[in-house]
């Protein structure tokens, strides 16, 4: 499965090349397009843009690399097993109430805060719950990625999404919060829908194709014991009456298996890891408070509450903190040097964390150094794939973004300014089929923004916070449906799921909500 993800990537940056083969580079600026001619991607850069990106975006593998680490070292206390199974014995006979409020959780996390990294540390908890209440990992992918993506259409505070429009596009962090808040709600309820009318098929069917797989299996078993059993006699009978029962037995447990699946694949580890302890009882206590208590401070930390809000609180802290000095010297600016105040943390000080939430949970579980490691290591294993195709899935962002840098404008300035001349003025379908075409491209919303600023910025203000609205709704959708989106590749990978799985199971919502965000904006206009 890792394989035909990264032949998915390997297409989309193909589709990249051929076009650079075709359309000119140009740059857009006082209303006018100034064309630079073709700017190929060579036969030496098809092997340098990957390189490149992985190595520009290798912090984002990093992070989902650490993630799987700390899962690895919470799996071998034996506590998130624990806190799993307890989870799943309070929903049983709850099951669709379970996966509601998962995608309520994500859904509105993401929609508030626009931080999806984070996020990501809680989707093996819940895939775990999920997992164990025998749903597919289609359904557990949509639940939990899927959700988050969906809370990036409609985001409403998010600042990594609403926070970027604000200041590119200089406007309000409340810019139709009325109309965000209802598409989210509906948004919500679509996607909730899709997941309930669809798991209940796809579980059933999964099941059924699984059972059908082991009865073959035993059946061509039973086959080969009674041909032995003819040539070998009578003592042949009797070891195959033995090996039926066994396969009777086999077949039993193997329906156990089949119709309630574990929780490990969610979990972190690549094989079994020994518990600290098998016989001790453990309490999950700890573990959950220290991990529940570094994410909040991440998300407090990643949140840059300036630029948000105007909040200088973090800012004036961490001056206060940096400037005690013992005997004149400052203490605390070398023992925290590096360290960014809460509101400006990156990816760096989130894997720094983790890392450290790790040691701490291996610390009040008594584990050894070696324990720590292994477990540690174990869990990064497990996560390498996935943090490899995700530092791939920009690939082409890191070719226009050396091209941008350089000033000599890119395929998508020339796209989008023949787009943007076939109507006067905001028009909801252009300027939401430039958003969409830009986001294959640039799957971050920083430099989509930064490139589509300079078509919108002489709309007035009515029509600019209407394209600000349709610009990052559209994004999301994208987000949610292209291959070259970070976090759908990474949650593709962690779940072994095709890019044709998924796009059969959700191109229904995505063409829904594409519908409902062009809507929206078409009313905002009319209104």
């Amino acid at each position: 499965m890792k394989k035909k993800l990264l032949k998915v990537i390997g297409i989309s940056f193909l589709i990249f090349v051929v076009l650079s083969w075709i359309i000119p580079v140009g740059t857009y600026s006082s209303g006018e397009l100034s064309t630079n001619g073709i700017d190929p991607v060579g036969l030496i850069d098809l092997f340098n843009a990957p390189i490149q990106s992985f190595t520009t975006f290798v912090l984002y593998g990093i992070v989902f690399a650490v993630i799987g680490g700390l899962y690895g070292v919470m799996e071998k206390t034996g506590a998130l097993e624990k806190v799993t199974e307890k989870m799943t014995k309070a929903f049983t006979g709850k099951e669709k109430g379970f996966i509601i409020l998962t995608i309520i959780f994500f859904l509105l996390l993401s929609s508030v805060t626009g931080l999806i990294i984070p996020l990501f540390a809680l989707v093996p908890l819940f895939a775990a719950v999920l997992f164990a209440m025998n749903y597919d990992k289609v359904t557990v992918l949509a639940s939990t990625v899927g959700a988050m993506l969906t809370g990036s259409i409609a985001s409403t505070y998010g600042f990594n999404i609403t926070g970027y429009t604000k200041n590119i596009l200089m406007l309000d962090m409340n810019n139709q919060i009325i109309a965000k808040v209802i598409l989210l709600v509906i948004l919500a309820i679509a996607l909730i829908f899709v997941i309930l009318t669809s798991s209940k098929r796809t579980a059933n069917k999964e099941i059924k194709e699984a059972k059908i797989s082991e009865d073959k299996k035993e059946s061509k078993k039973e086959v080969k014991e009674v041909k032995k059993s003819e040539t070998k006699g009578a003592k042949a009978v009797k070891s195959t009456a033995k090996s039926s029962k066994k396969t009777t037995t086999k077949k039993t447990s193997s329906k156990k298996k089949t119709t309630a699946k574990g929780n490990t694949k969610a979990l972190a580890v690549s094989k079994a890891v020994k518990k600290v302890s098998e016989k001790a009882k453990i309490s999950a206590v700890p573990m959950m408070i220290i991990f529940i208590l570094v994410l909040i401070i991440c998300f407090i930390g990643m949140y840059n509450w300036y630029y948000s809000f105007g909040i200088t609180v973090f800012n004036d802290l961490h001056e206060a903190i940096m400037g005690v000095e013992i005997k004149d010297f400052p203490i605390f600016e070398h023992l925290l040097s590096g360290i960014s105040e809460l509101g400006y943390w990156s990816n760096v000080e989130f894997a720094g964390a983790l890392i450290i939430a790790s040691a701490i949970i291996a610390w009040l579980y008594k584990f050894s150094m070696n324990e720590f490691i292994e477990s540690f290591a174990e869990g990064v294993k497990k996560w390498l794939p996935t943090a490899c195709l995700a530092a791939l899935a920009s690939v082409i962002l890191s070719i226009l973004y050396q091209a941008s840098y350089a000033g000599t404008g890119t395929l998508v300035d020339t796209v989008n300014a023949k787009i943007f001349e076939l109507t006067d003025g905001f028009n909801v379908l252009t300027t939401g089929f430039a958003s969409l075409f830009g986001s294959f491209f640039f799957n971050d919303l920083y430099y989509l923004l930064a490139n589509i600023s300079v078509y919108v910025s002489g709309f007035d203000a009515a029509a600019l916070s209407n394209a600000g609205l349709l610009i990052q709704s559209v994004y999301g959708i994208a987000m949610l449906i292209f291959p070259t989106s970070v976090f759908l590749i990474a949650g593709l990978s962690l779940f072994n799921v095709s890019y044709k799985q998924w796009m059969k199971y959700i191109w229904k919502f995505a063409l829904i909500a594409l519908l409902l965000v062009l809507l929206t904006s078409g009313i905002i206009t009319l209104l």
